[in-house]
């Protein structure tokens, strides 16, 4: 468990499963259980794949259902990846997110809030035992919160299903204050728990949760916050806790789960939608005419619209200045703004009137600043935007290309060596690495190893699944002193960091007698050059027979590259002359420095795992 979370993630590889619909129950007027189960919630082969049993381990997992569309009679479906799933580019699967509360080896139970019409609100109502049903995930968990005095949670009825699954396992003497809106009194439901919990129903119609949360008296201590439900009904309990309230990031959690429309609608018993790459081309269509043609002036406006600078800057320069902070917190109009910044108040006028057209800001009647929903975005994902953040100057190395700017060959010694930058960026690949660690973890017969001695910038998330899986293994990470100290901080569980022996080194591998060797993403922000030498030196180092296991990200078949993976190939070549590499290059470089591959293994992801020892 890292610092900035207090809640430790596992992740699993995403399975799609063929279910059947066991039971139907109608809890109460609102709300309706649906029971699915079958021989796919076990271990299963399909396709050439082995696929492993369902895992659910968190009270807010969801899972994915796929639904036919109206007048068909099957579900489009993703195809089953090793890992993963892979999206279709011709056809829009539906499908919806939802939370189990009951998790078993043989049952899974969903309850559905009752509404309206549509694809999934549909199956629920005609659903009936016997009828078969699709679904993927979880895909992670999340345990319950360690270091926590009080829980504070709060959800409507979407959130119902978690709130539930949360109680009934939440650890006996844990205190937790519990908010739940209805929109009617009669769909209270009973919520045993072994925990010093106190639920409070409340009415919709009479008072909202983020008016009764607010009431509540606040308890002393360390507070954890949950809070899920409708997008803008909770938005005002961001402010409150993460303002009022003083908490820390770590120790609050909001989810929008749905988002009213004209209609009132809204998506029943749900997680966070997670949309597929094969919807967001669907819904990013907006160039294309009637006829699937890009018209001469559609293609202007693209053109306009791809080649435009001063929007993402104009944000870049907000974030840069604590702006998006600073509004949030109450300082809201322009005097007060440019003394908090320094910037002179005609130049930070205009730039409020753009970014107030560009609708990341709103203003009042009276001329105070507000952040819009795209505002609010900013306040989760800044970090991103920052113009010293890492992101940043990765993007500005593309200029490199043109002669713009120096290229970027020197950026990998200053983002192993410049806390700011290399701190953020470490943390975001480690970030990525958790989805690819579930199959490495059996890619590699780690029960036959005694240690493990662990670099490169995945080697905390590697670290962090091997120590849990395998307990006996004594674990050891080697990086320079400023990447071990974001290792320690913000990436590695608690108990894994009390366990793990921490080596600064000034960029060699320690070698260690006895040890499997593993490097994992070590190779990011290397030229082949840097690359080639480092893999020798420490090639030359290792004792006969030692055992390496190298885990490195590679470049697909150009027809199966998705775009943002380009892209960041692009940057990555520009910054570091590094990027993705084939597979076939990958081996060269290992067979280059000395190392004998036994054998290689792909884990998905664009992920592959090299077994070598030295030559």
């Amino acid at each position: 468990m890292s610092s900035r979370n207090m809640r430790t993630t596992v992740t699993f590889p995403i399975v799609l499963r063929e279910l059947t619909v066991l039971r139907v129950a109608d809890i109460n007027d609102g709300t309706r259980r649906v029971t699915i189960g079958g021989p796919q919630l076990g271990a299963f082969h399909r396709d050439g794949l082995d696929l492993p049993a369902l895992r659910s381990e968190g009270f807010d997992d969801h899972v994915k259902l796929f639904f036919a569309a109206p007048g068909a009679d099957e579900p489009v479906l993703p195809r089953q990846a090793i890992a993963s799933l892979d999206w279709p580019a011709d056809a829009r699967p539906i499908a919806k997110d939802y939370t189990p509360h009951r998790v078993t080896a043989s049952e899974v139970d969903l309850d559905f809030v009752r509404h309206g019409t549509g694809p999934a609100a549909s199956w629920a109502e005609s659903a009936a035992a016997g009828d078969t049903i699709w679904m993927a995930g979880p895909k992670m968990s999340q345990s319950h919160p360690a270091g926590a005095d009080w829980i504070v949670a709060a959800g409507d009825e979407t959130a119902l299903p978690a709130l539930r699954r949360w109680l009934r396992e939440m650890p006996a003497g844990s205190r937790a204050r519990v908010f739940v809106e209805v929109t009617d009194m009669d769909r209270w439901q009973e919520l045993p728990t072994a925990a010093d919990a106190e639920v409070t129903w409340v009415n919709g119609s009479v008072m909202t949760l983020a008016e009764a949360v607010m009431s509540m008296p606040w308890p002393d201590g360390k507070v954890f916050a949950w809070v899920a439900g409708e997008a803008g009904a909770i938005r005002p309990l961001r402010r409150y806790l993460r303002v009022e309230r003083g908490l820390p990031a770590e120790q609050v959690e909001i989810t929008g789960y749905w988002k009213r429309t004209g209609a009132s609608s809204f998506s029943a018993a749900v997680s966070p939608e997670a949309v597929s790459p094969a919807e967001a081309s669907s819904d990013g269509a907006a160039f294309v005419g009637a006829a699937g043609l890009v018209g001469e002036d559609d293609a202007h406006e693209r053109l306009h619209e791809l080649a435009e600078i001063t929007p993402g800057l104009a944000i870049r320069v907000a974030v840069t200045l604590g702006i998006v902070d600073l509004v949030d917190r109450g300082t809201n109009t322009l005097a007060a703004l440019a003394g908090a910044t320094g910037v002179e108040a005609g130049s930070l006028e205009l730039l409020m009137n753009y970014l107030t057209g560009l609708d990341v800001f709103t203003v009042s009647d009276g001329g105070g600043y507000g952040l819009s929903e795209v505002g609010e975005e900013l306040l989760d994902d800044g970090d991103e935007y920052h113009l010293e953040g890492p992101a940043s100057v990765l993007e500005f190395a593309l200029l490199g290309l043109a002669g713009r700017a120096v290229a970027g060959q020197s950026l990998g010694s200053l983002f192993e060596r410049e806390p700011g930058l290399g701190g953020p960026a470490r943390v975001a690949v480690e970030d990525a690495a958790i989805w690819m660690v579930p199959k490495l973890i059996t890619a590699y017969d780690w029960s036959s190893a005694t240690a493990i001695v662990a670099a490169g910038h995945a080697a905390g998330s590697a670290l962090n699944a091997l120590g849990r899986e395998f307990p006996h293994l004594a674990l050891t990470a080697a990086a320079l002193p400023s990447a071990l100290a974001v290792l320690r901080s913000q990436v590695l569980d608690a108990d894994i960091a009390e366990r793990a022996e921490l080596v600064a080194t000034s960029g060699a591998i320690p070698v260690r007698a006895g040890a499997t060797h593993l490097l994992v993403r070590l190779l990011d922000w290397l030229s082949d050059e840097d690359a080639g030498h480092l893999l020798t030196e420490f090639a030359q180092g290792l004792p006969p027979g030692a055992d390496v296991v190298v885990v490195e990200e590679y470049r697909p078949a150009a027809d199966d590259d998705e775009l943002e993976d380009i892209e960041q190939d692009l940057l990555m070549r520009a910054a570091f002359g590094s990027g993705r590499r084939s597979v076939a290059r990958l081996g060269e470089l290992l067979d280059a420095s000395g190392l004998r591959v036994l054998s290689s293994v792909d884990i998905g992801w664009s992920h592959r795992v090299w077994h070598a020892t030295p030559a």
